[in-house]
């Protein structure tokens, strides 16, 4: 059985092979069958001659053909059997081309278009039997060649129907392996981009607090070392929180894509304070407000609360300018926590070392008084989607400044009355300097 399978499997390969032994075959059938056929049934010339046997093997040939031309091969099968009919006075064997050219008809039309064409070649097949041929009208041989067209139309509609199955079912497949292509690339290329904007995150804050407190230093070391060695205590401090942040993202980013449940502990919404705390440090002044009832917030939430303000601040150090002071403000709500965070600079290219009080010259300077590449705008606006939460980023409207707004959704309802008590509010935080 298996054999017979490969070997079938390899006619498909090549349908000129099949349509040969087809043709061969049908000619065996033909003929034999003119031959079997009883001597008394012969109307015209009697038992089949050469003639009537040459014509019978010429009806078969148009076989060769008919995948490419399959009605011109109909047509040819039917006028050489009625020829066929009219020569020998029998039908017998000589109807298979026809059927046969019938199927391959049906097996590449549409179900309506075949029925119409079986339909034309059995009426037109009768009318010439009875016209042409004098046949007796209430012969049953006038009728059931006729009503054998319909079989090859329901056999072939079958097997057209099952190749477009397949089809369809090959063109899902192809389509699903697609898919399957795109979405990988979609998250590597997400993959790439969280990588990325994790690192920002880290790397951007950590290296503007270095920068300012390296100008610092550099400003003031020939007048006031104590201040010089402060501002090299801060960076040594900034520089071992960036490791530790970094080796914490590093192994966050191991997880396997696992962002729900992290085994690493990932910044939140609780170390907001200790956040603000270290940009006071480095000499931007920054107003902490929380407001509402404050509850512990979804890590993927937490998270971007997080690094939007800490990319904010960033933000407002490198581009504030001299004297720039910033409010944050985190409001709890029902169903969600909105963040405010505002500076009162002149903007980009005002300078940097936003709260220290000190213009930094050459390269400090270039880089401060550049706008940035955009990447930490878009890294947040991608935290704040990501949550479904929006952000909005622009120039304080009637006053002088930047604002930092988001609205993120949070699944935890506030605590209801008499449940467990609240943490505490830090509302009514107020300044702190350097």
């Amino acid at each position: 059985m298996g054999s017979w399978g490969e070997r079938l499997r390899a006619l498909r390969g090549h349908p000129w092979v099949s349509d040969v032994l087809l043709t061969f075959f049908t000619v065996c059938a033909v003929l034999g069958g003119a031959i079997a056929q009883p001597k008394e049934h012969a109307q015209v010339i009697g038992h089949p001659n050469a003639f009537n046997l040459a014509l019978g093997v010429v009806t078969c040939l148009p076989l060769l053909i008919r995948r490419r031309h399959p009605l011109v091969v109909l047509a040819l099968t039917e006028l050489g059997q009625l020829a066929y009919l009219a020569a020998d006075g029998r039908e017998g064997s000589i109807l298979i081309p026809t059927l046969i050219a019938m199927y391959t008809v049906a097996s590449r039309e549409g179900l309506r278009r075949s029925l119409w064409i079986a339909s034309a070649v059995a009426v037109g097949h009768t009318v010439i039997r009875l016209t042409v041929l004098g046949t007796a009208f209430l012969r049953p041989e006038n009728y059931l060649s006729a009503v054998w067209l319909y079989l090859p139309v329901a056999v072939g509609e079958a097997v057209r129907a099952k190749r477009a199955y397949w089809a369809e079912v090959q063109a899902r497949l192809a389509r699903a392996d697609r898919e399957r292509e795109e979405e990988a690339r979609r998250r590597v290329t997400a993959e790439r981009m969280r990588i990325a904007r994790e690192l920002h995150d880290v790397v951007a804050h950590s290296i503007a607090m270095i920068n300012i407190q390296a100008g610092v230093a550099a400003h003031v070391i020939d007048q006031d070392s104590g201040q010089a060695k402060q501002a090299l205590v801060h960076i040594k401090e900034a520089s071992r929180d960036a490791l530790a942040e970094l080796r914490t993202t590093l192994g966050v980013l191991r997880q396997d894509g696992d962002t729900d449940n992290p085994t690493e502990p990932t910044p939140g919404a609780e170390g907001i304070g200790t956040l603000v705390a270290s940009f006071r440090t480095a000499g931007l002044p920054v107003l902490l407000q929380v407001t509402g009832e404050q509850r512990a917030l979804p890590a993927p939430v937490g998270l971007a609360l997080y690094r939007i303000v800490q990319e904010s601040l960033t933000n407002a150090v490198k581009h504030a300018g001299p004297g720039a002071e910033a409010t944050v403000r985190i409001i709890y709500q029902a169903y969600s926590v909105r963040l405010e965070v505002a500076d009162n600079g002149f903007g980009a290219g005002a300078g940097a070392g936003a709260g220290v009080g000190v213009v930094p010259t050459g390269d400090a300077a270039a880089d401060a008084a550049g706008h940035g590449t955009g990447h930490g705008l878009l890294g947040m606006r991608e935290r704040a989607t990501a949550v479904g939460g929006t952000l909005g980023v622009g120039p304080r409207g009637g006053e002088r400044g930047f604002l930092v707004t988001a609205e993120l959704p949070t699944e935890s309802p506030p605590i209801a009355a008499g449940g467990p008590a609240r943490p505490k509010s830090t509302e009514g935080s107020r300044w702190s300097g350097c």
